[in-house]
């Protein structure tokens, strides 16, 4: 279901394309600006579509990546599932067990894994032309697990007894394990800037639509007067 702000993203294009067809029907309508010309602002509205099925696009692919990332942490062939099966696994065959030094640094790391919060962070509405842009907490700590789960896999790599039977944690795949994780923060980052990138790009057409309809309004006023009914009309739109 499309969020509340999409939904007045529509309504505001919808009123446009209907102020179009308003226009159409006043074959004297002659603004003097070419903004306001019908075949321009005709134009002009079709890249009011193009820019919200490009956000509508983003943010359902961004979604779809977080989804699929938060799985790769927290679900249970996850980040913070394989190292604590690495952390049992060293404490089986190190010849001190639980008071080895390779099983407390990897406790330690996964005590600290299960206290950073990872969630689904929804996509706020709509973001500000004007707003300097930041990486979010979310992506911190995504980032800051990506690193735990490196510390585990620097204790594993100098572990000599370390040769587990369970396939999700051997060197080897662990090891590919992180590179995947790595792999998909990238991702998930690249298409949050796109998706940044395209919500500011509809937020500055928009702000041009606001801008252009006022001036038709105005046109409409000038050329017939504003107790005319070409320019009562227009003012629902």
């Amino acid at each position: 279901m499309p969020s509340t702000s999409e939904r007045s993203f529509g309504q505001r294009y919808t009123k446009a394309r209907d102020l179009i067809e308003y226009l159409k029907s006043i074959p004297t309508y002659a603004p003097g600006n070419p903004d306001l010309e019908i075949a321009e602002f005709d134009t002009f509205v079709s890249s009011l579509d193009t820019a919200n099925n490009s956000v509508a696009s983003l943010t359902s692919s961004l979604q779809t990546e977080r989804d699929e990332r938060l799985v790769m942490y927290k679900g249970p062939q996850g980040l913070i599932k394989r190292a604590s099966q690495i952390r049992d696994y060293i404490s089986a065959v190190e010849t001190k067990g639980k008071n080895s030094v390779e099983f407390k640094k990897v406790q330690k790391i996964v005590m600290r894994m299960r206290g950073i919060r990872l969630s689904k962070k929804k996509l706020p509405a709509e973001a500000g032309a004007n707003a300097p842009k930041s990486i979010s907490t979310s992506e911190v700590s995504f980032g800051s697990m990506l690193g735990a789960g490196k510390e585990v896999l620097q204790v594993i790599s100098g572990l000599a007894s370390y040769a587990p039977s369970n396939t999700l944690i051997t060197l080897a795949n662990f090891t590919t394990f992180i590179t995947q994780l790595d792999a998909k923060n990238s991702d998930v980052a690249e298409l949050l800037s796109d998706w940044d990138n395209a919500v500011e790009l509809r937020y500055d057409l928009y702000k041009t639509l606001k801008d252009r309809v006022t001036k038709i309004k105005s046109a409409l006023a000038g050329q017939y007067g504003r107790q005319s009914n070409e320019y009562k009309d227009a003012l629902q739109y």
